[in-house]
C-alpha cells in the first residue's frame, strides 16, 4: 500500500497539470498568416519564430509578419549551425540565409529531410542523399552499401555525425567523412530507432508494449521512459535528461521533461482544437499550430480563470469557510470552488422587491469573519447561512476597523461605520469640499486616523479631533487607491501616477517616473519584497526589497503582450492568498503566481537586418564578419527590429556609426539609420534595444556590423576639400583674367545697349517730324477754311499735343535705356494724347468724315502703363489708309483691355481695308513715302530686345481692318 501511494505522488509530481488555463494570443490571417492551417513552426539561432502553412511561410519577430514562398505547402523547417533556415515543401526544399530564399533541389516522397552542418541529408525509400549547396556530394543505396532498409536517421551536430538504424538489425550505424562506420550491436526484438534530442545528444528509443524507454547508446542507461496505456501517458520517469529541457510529444499531449527538477509538466492545450506541430521558445513559452492558427501560450506567472466560470467580477474575498466569494455587477453574489470551478448564487434582497444586483468594489470581512458587500444601495452583509441588507444608499469600499472593531464603509461626502450589533453611525463632511464625493478608497495610519481618497483629493479623517482635514502635498487628481505597506508606508494612486508616502518624515514622492500612464485602480504589497499595481489595462510588479534597500526603482509590467490578458481591473479589487493574487477584472480574472515573479527581461535581441536594401546574411550576423561595401559607394541605408515574444511594450532604439558620430543617437522608435558621404575606411555600426515605455530598464541587447569603404581617391569626401587650396589658388591666377574679361563684355554690353538707343532715337527722329507734318496740315486746312477761332483753338490743342508728345519721346528714351516702369506712359495719358490726335485729324476735313470712340473696359486699366509712341502711328494709319480714302462715314474704335498676363488695345476702322489700300498706293502718286508702320515695327523689335513682350496682330475684316497690340507683363 506504501508502495502504490508512492507511485501515486510520483505521478502526480511529475504530470503537473494546471488548473488553471494558460493565458494565449491566437494568431491568424488577421494577424498576418497566410493561411490558418498551420504546419510547421520553428525558432532558429537568432530567435525568429518560422511558421509554415498550407498556403506560405512567415517569419515574425514578435510584431511583424514576413511572408515567404506564397502558396506553397509547407511541412518542415530546421536550421543549420550557420543560422540558415531550411523549408521543406512536398517536393522541393528551399534555404533562406538571410537575404534570399534559394531553392536547393526537387525530390519525391522522401522519408525525411536532414539538417546538418554545411551540408543536410534527404531520405528516400532506398537510398540516403548527401547535398551541399544545390550539389549532391554522396549517395548511399540499399543493397549496396548497406543492407536492408534504413528506419531511423539522426545527425548530431557537435559530432558532424549521422545515425542511422535498420529494420531488422539491432545495429547504429554513422556515416562521416563519406565512410559507413557500425557503431553499436544489440540483442533481442525490441523495436529501436535513433534520435537526436534538439540535435545535440543521440538517444536509442526502444518500444516496449505500448512503453517508451529512450537511452544511452553506449551503456543502455535509462534517460528517460514513458508509460503509456491505450496510447494515453500515465506518467513519465525522469532519471538523467542529457539536455537542459525537452519537449515530448504524445499524440495532440505535450509535456515539458525538466533536467533540473526531473520532473514533467504536461501542458494544458484542451482549448486548441489538435494542436500539432508545438514547440518551446526560448521563455519556455508554448508554440502550437492548429487548423485554427499559430498560438503563443505564455509560461509566466500568469493563469486565467475561464470566463464561463469568472467573469465581470468586480471584487473577491476568501471567506473563513476557506470557499471565495465573487460579486458580479448587474448579476449577483456566488461561491466560487476554485477547484471545479463552479459557482453557486447566494440571494441578497435588493430594492423594489428584487434580489441585489447592483454590486461594487471592495468587499471586506470584519473580525467574527462575516462578509460585506457593497452595492448601489447600500450594503449585503453574509454570515456563511443568511445575506441580509443594509440600506445605507452607495457604497464603492468597505474596509475592517481593527481600531474600533467596526466595518467602515463609504458614503457620499463621508463615511459610515456598522459593529458586530449592526448599530450604524454616519460621520458627514458638512463642508463638502474636504470628501466632495464617494470615498473611493479607504485605509489606517500608525494611529489609527483614516486616510480617505476620492476623485477630488486626499482627506484624513483625526479620530482624537473628531474631524476632517485635507492632506497636501499628495496626487493632485484624486486618490482611487490607497495601500499600506508592512512598514507603515503609504502607496496610493489615481490619475496621476503611483505616489509614495514616507510616515516618518512625512513626504510625498512619485515614485513610477511616468511609466504609469493609465488610472491606477488597485495596489496591495506582499510583505516587503512586491508591490503589485494595477490600472485600467494592465500590472505592474514592484521590486520593494530593492526601493527599501537602494532606492531603485524596479518595474516589470504585464499586460496583453506577455500574458495578461484581463482588462478594466476592478477597483481595490485585488486578492491575496498566500502567494497567489487574484485580480478580478470586468473580462476574466487572471491569478499571479507572486512567487514565481521576477525582474528578468524575458528574451528578446535586436538584429541589424538590412544594408541598403539587401538583407543581411545570418552567418555574417553570428560570425560578426566584416562587410565590404561594393566599390564607390559610400552610403549606408541600415534597418534594424527587435526579436522577442515577451515584450509588454513596442522597443526604443538607439544607435551610432564608429568614426562619425561622437554619441549615441537619442532613444527612437525609428527602425532606421541613414549615413552619407562617408569616406574610405573601417566602421563598425552599433544599434542598441530596450523595451519602451520604461526607461528604468537597465538590460540593453546591441547588434553592431563591421564595414569596410574602399573609394576611387576623386570620390573621396575630403578630395574637394585638399583641392580647394589648389582651385582658390587657380582662381587667383584665373581672376584678373576672368575680372577683365567680364569688364571688357560689360563694356560691350554698354555700347550695344547705346546702340540700340542710337537706333532708335534715330527711328524716333524720323517718326517726329511725320508726326508734326500731319498736325500742322490739319491746322492749316483750318486756316484755308477762314476758321481763325477754330485754328486757334486747334492751334492750343497742338500746343498741348505737341507738349505731351515731347513728354512721351524722352520716356520713351528712358525706356530704351533700361530705366524703371515710371519711364513709361499710363493708359489714361495715352488716351488723352490719341485723343488730341484723332480731334486735330478730323479738322482737316470740310465734312465730318468719321467718328471714333476710345474705350477702357475697366477703370483700372487708368493707372497701368505701357511703352509711350507704339499706337499713335497704328491710329494714324487707320485714318489715313483706311478711313480717309472711304466714301462713308467711317468709324474709329480704340478698345484698351484687361489680360491676365497683360494690356491689350485693340484698333478698329470700318475703312477701305489692307487690300485697296495697298492698291490706291500702287496707283497714286507719292508726294512722299509713308515710313510710320515700319518705324514703329522697328521700334518694337528694338524693344522686343531690351525684355519688353510687345506683340501686333492685324486682322482684316469685312469691313475695314483690326490691329491688336499686346503688351504681355
Amino acid at each position: 500500500m506504501r508502495r502504490i501511494c508512492l507511485i501515486m505522488f510520483l505521478i502526480f509530481l511529475t504530470l503537473s497539470v494546471f488548473a488553471q488555463q494558460r493565458p494565449y494570443i491566437n494568431y491568424t490571417t488577421h494577424s498576418g498568416l497566410p493561411q490558418i492551417q498551420v504546419r510547421a513552426i520553428h525558432q532558429d539561432h537568432l530567435g525568429y519564430i518560422w511558421v509554415g502553412t498550407k498556403s506560405g511561410l512567415v517569419k515574425f519577430n514578435g510584431e511583424e509578419f514576413e511572408n515567404y514562398l506564397p502558396n506553397k505547402s509547407i511541412y518542415e523547417i530546421e536550421s543549420d549551425s550557420k543560422g540558415r533556415v531550411y523549408v521543406k515543401t512536398y517536393d522541393q526544399l528551399y534555404r533562406f540565409d538571410g537575404r534570399d530564399m534559394l531553392l536547393l533541389t526537387g525530390f519525391k516522397n522522401p522519408a525525411a529531410v536532414i539538417i546538418g552542418n554545411e551540408e543536410y541529408w534527404i531520405l528516400s525509400e532506398n537510398c540516403l542523399f548527401q547535398y551541399r549547396d544545390t550539389a549532391e556530394i554522396q549517395r548511399y543505396v540499399s543493397d549496396v552499401d548497406f543492407k536492408g532498409v534504413i528506419n531511423s536517421v539522426a545527425y548530431v551536430k557537435d559530432k558532424a555525425r549521422m545515425y542511422f538504424t535498420m529494420q531488422d538489425l539491432n545495429q547504429i550505424f554513422s556515416i562521416a567523412d563519406g565512410k559507413i562506420e557500425r557503431e553499436i550491436k544489440f540483442e533481442g526484438s525490441v523495436k529501436r530507432k535513433v534520435l537526436a534530442l534538439k540535435g545535440e545528444e543521440i538517444v536509442l528509443v526502444e518500444e516496449e508494449n505500448e512503453n517508451i524507454h529512450y537511452l544511452n547508446p553506449v551503456d543502455k542507461s535509462n534517460y528517460f521512459s514513458v508509460y503509456r496505456t491505450n496510447n494515453r501517458v500515465d506518467s513519465i520517469k525522469i532519471n538523467h535528461l542529457p539536455v537542459k529541457d525537452y519537449l515530448y510529444v504524445n499524440d495532440y499531449s505535450f509535456y515539458r521533461l525538466d533536467s533540473v527538477t526531473k520532473s514533467s509538466t504536461k501542458f494544458n492545450l484542451d482549448f486548441i482544437k489538435a494542436p500539432y506541430p508545438a514547440i518551446l521558445d526560448r521563455d519556455n513559452n508554448i508554440w502550437s499550430g492548429s487548423d485554427n492558427g499559430l498560438y503563443q501560450i505564455f509560461n509566466g506567472p500568469i493563469s486565467n480563470f475561464p470566463r464561463s466560470f469568472m467573469n465581470d467580477i468586480w471584487t473577491m474575498i476568501k471567506g473563513d469557510d476557506g470557499h471565495f466569494y465573487g460579486a458580479v455587477y448587474k448579476d449577483a453574489l456566488y461561491r466560487l470552488d476554485m477547484k471545479s470551478q463552479t459557482k453557486e448564487e447566494i440571494l441578497a434582497p435588493g430594492p423594489f422587491h428584487r434580489k441585489e444586483t447592483d454590486y461594487y468594489y471592495g468587499a471586506s470581512k470584519d473580525k467574527k469573519g462575516f462578509l460585506y458587500f457593497p452595492t448601489h444601495y447600500g450594503l449585503v452583509k453574509y454570515n456563511y447561512k443568511n445575506t441580509k441588507k443594509f440600506d445605507t444608499g452607495i457604497s464603492l469600499i468597505t474596509k475592517y476597523d481593527s481600531v474600533s472593531n467596526r466595518i467602515i464603509f463609504g458614503q457620499m461626502n463621508g463615511l459610515g461605520f456598522i459593529d458586530e450589533k449592526e448599530n450604524i453611525e454616519i460621520l458627514i463632511d458638512s463642508s463638502k469640499q474636504l470628501v466632495p464625493s464617494h470615498p473611493k478608497a479607504i485605509d489606517f495610519d500608525e494611529e489609527g486616523n483614516i486616510w480617505i481618497g476620492t476623485n477630488g483629493c486626499l482627506t484624513k479623517y483625526d479620530r482624537k479631533k473628531k474631524c476632517f482635514s485635507k492632506i497636501e502635498g499628495g496626487p493632485k487628481y484624486g486618490v482611487f487607491s490607497i495601500h499600506k505597506d508592512v512598514k507603515g508606508n503609504f502607496w496610493m494612486g489615481g490619475k496621476d501616477g503611483l505616489w509614495f508616502y514616507n510616515s516618518q518624515n512625512e513626504e510625498f514622492r512619485r515614485v513610477d517616473d511616468g511609466i504609469i500612464e493609465n488610472n491606477i485602480a488597485g495596489i496591495i504589497s506582499k510583505s516587503d519584497e512586491l508591490l503589485i499595481v494595477g490600472t485600467s489595462l494592465e500590472v505592474f510588479a514592484m521590486d520593494l526589497a530593492s526601493f527599501y534597500s537602494k532606492g531603485n526603482i524596479r518595474m516589470k509590467l504585464f499586460n496583453f503582450r506577455n500574458g495578461f490578458l484581463s482588462e478594466e481591473v476592478c477597483q481595490n479589487g485585488f486578492l491575496l492568498d498566500k502567494d497567489l493574487l487574484y485580480v478580478p477584472s470586468t473580462t476574466c480574472t487572471s491569478v499571479i503566481d507572486l512567487d514565481k515573479v521576477n525582474f528578468d527581461t524575458d528574451f528578446y535581441d535586436v538584429r541589424i537586418t538590412s544594408l541598403n536594401d539587401k538583407g543581411i546574411i545570418y552567418s555574417d550576423t553570428i560570425s560578426r564578419s566584416e562587410i565590404c561595401m561594393e566599390n564607390g559607394c559610400n552610403e549606408l541605408d541600415l534597418s534594424f527590429e527587435a526579436i522577442g515574444f515577451g515584450l509588454p511594450t513596442n522597443p526604443m532604439f538607439k544607435y551610432k556609426l564608429d568614426g562619425v558620430d561622437k554619441t549615441w543617437s537619442d532613444w527612437t522608435k525609428k527602425k532606421y539609420a541613414n549615413y552619407r558621404n562617408l569616406a574610405s575606411g573601417n566602421y563598425c555600426f552599433h544599434v542598441m534595444a530596450r523595451p519602451g515605455g520604461n526607461p528604468n530598464v537597465t538590460t540593453q541587447k546591441e547588434d553592431h556590423l563591421h564595414l569596410k569603404i574602399s573609394l576611387p581617391f576623386y570620390k573621396e569626401p575630403r578630395f574637394y576639400q585638399h583641392t580647394l587650396i589648389g582651385f582658390v589658388i587657380l582662381v587667383l591666377i584665373l581672376g584678373f583674367f576672368v575680372h577683365s574679361r567680364i569688364h571688357i563684355k560689360m563694356k560691350m554690353l554698354d555700347r550695344e545697349r547705346k546702340i540700340k538707343f542710337l537706333e532708335i532715337a534715330t527711328l524716333q527722329a524720323q517718326l517726329n517730324p511725320h508726326f508734326v507734318f500731319n498736325i500742322l496740315s490739319s491746322v492749316q486746312n483750318l486756316i484755308s477754311l477762314h476758321k481763325p477761332e477754330k485754328a486757334n483753338e486747334y492751334l492750343i490743342k497742338f500746343s498741348r499735343l505737341i507738349r505731351a508728345y515731347m513728354e512721351a519721346s524722352i520716356k520713351s528714351s528712358k525706356v530704351l535705356l533700361g530705366a524703371s516702369v515710371s519711364s513709361e506712359i499710363t493708359i489714361k495719358e495715352e488716351v488723352d494724347l490719341l485723343q488730341m490726335y484723332i480731334e486735330l485729324e478730323q479738322v482737316k476735313h470740310k465734312e465730318r468724315k468719321f467718328d471714333f470712340e476710345v474705350k477702357l473696359d475697366s477703370d483700372d486699366l487708368q493707372n497701368k502703363t505701357i511703352p509711350p509712341m507704339i499706337l499713335q502711328p497704328l491710329v494714324e494709319n487707320a485714318i489715313k489708309h483706311g478711313l480717309e480714302p472711304g466714301e462713308k462715314i467711317g468709324f474709329l474704335q480704340i478698345r484698351f483691355s484687361d489680360r491676365e498676363d497683360g494690356v491689350e488695345c485693340m484698333i478698329r476702322d470700318n475703312g477701305i481695308g489692307r487690300e485697296r489700300s495697298q492698291q490706291n498706293k500702287k496707283d497714286s502718286i507719292k508726294l512722299y513715302q509713308s515710313r510710320g508702320l515700319e518705324l514703329i515695327n522697328k521700334k518694337i523689335e528694338i524693344l522686343n530686345d531690351l525684355d519688353y513682350k510687345i506683340k501686333i496682330e492685324y486682322k482684316d475684316l469685312d469691313e475695314g481692318t483690326e490691329v491688336r497690340v499686346t503688351f504681355t507683363n
